[in-house]
């Protein structure tokens, strides 16, 4: 009798260690499983954040892809019609110079063109190009004319008139007489030097009304 109730004891005990030990694997399984799905839930939310930071870098950069698109758009736009005002602008100076260079006026031009290249050169002596169809309009008496404007009276200046023509819609080019130095003031180079700034101010102007 002794015999069987030790043994029920024990089996007892075992079967509550058992238990105890199954309760306490269960509940490390529950820790376990609440520590996974807690670590997977972080890893899914910050996969969610990522993706969604993805998205927004990408519509940001569409966003700055069709912005920059469309102020190059613009700026070719501005460019081409500043250009084109220009080149018209071109067009009907051409053909009023055209017109101008069979006036009493334009002889008055070139005597301005060529006191202006004297007193940039402060050369004591000059030589002249022009156009063949001019070369009559060059006379002593055009250079008496240009010698009494000039003001330094310290300035006294020779002229000669090269035999060299130069192929212009109208104006004079001055050379020093060892030809190191020159003025172009021909009506083409004026117009060319005056076309940077125009078009700046052109583009300007076009800017501010866009």
């Amino acid at each position: 009798m002794s015999s069987k109730h030790n043994d029920s004891e024990i089996t007892i005990k075992i079967e509550e260690n058992t238990e105890k030990i199954i309760k306490e694997i269960l509940a490390d399984q529950k820790k376990t499983i609440a520590s996974v799905n807690k670590e997977t839930e972080g890893k899914i939310k910050a996969i969610q954040e990522k993706i969604v930071e993805e998205a927004k870098i990408r519509a940001d950069s569409e966003f700055s892809k069709k912005k920059a698109k469309k102020e190059l758009d613009l700026k070719l736009q501005i460019t081409k019609y500043r250009d084109d005002l220009v080149y018209g602008l071109i067009e009907k100076a051409k053909k009023k110079i055209i017109a101008f260079t069979g006036t009493k006026e334009y002889e008055k031009s070139l005597e301005k063109l060529v006191l202006e290249a004297i007193l940039t050169l402060k050369q004591p002596e000059i030589t002249v190009l022009c156009r063949k169809e001019d070369k009559d309009i060059f006379s002593k008496q055009f250079f008496d004319n240009v010698s009494k404007q000039i003001t330094n009276k310290e300035l006294n200046v020779k002229f000669n008139l090269s035999k060299d023509f130069i192929k212009s819609m109208g104006g004079v080019k001055i050379e020093s007489t060892d030809g190191k130095i020159s003025i172009n003031n021909t009506y083409e180079k004026r117009i060319e030097r005056s076309l940077d700034g125009l078009k700046r101010e052109l583009s300007l102007l076009l800017t501010q009304e866009g």
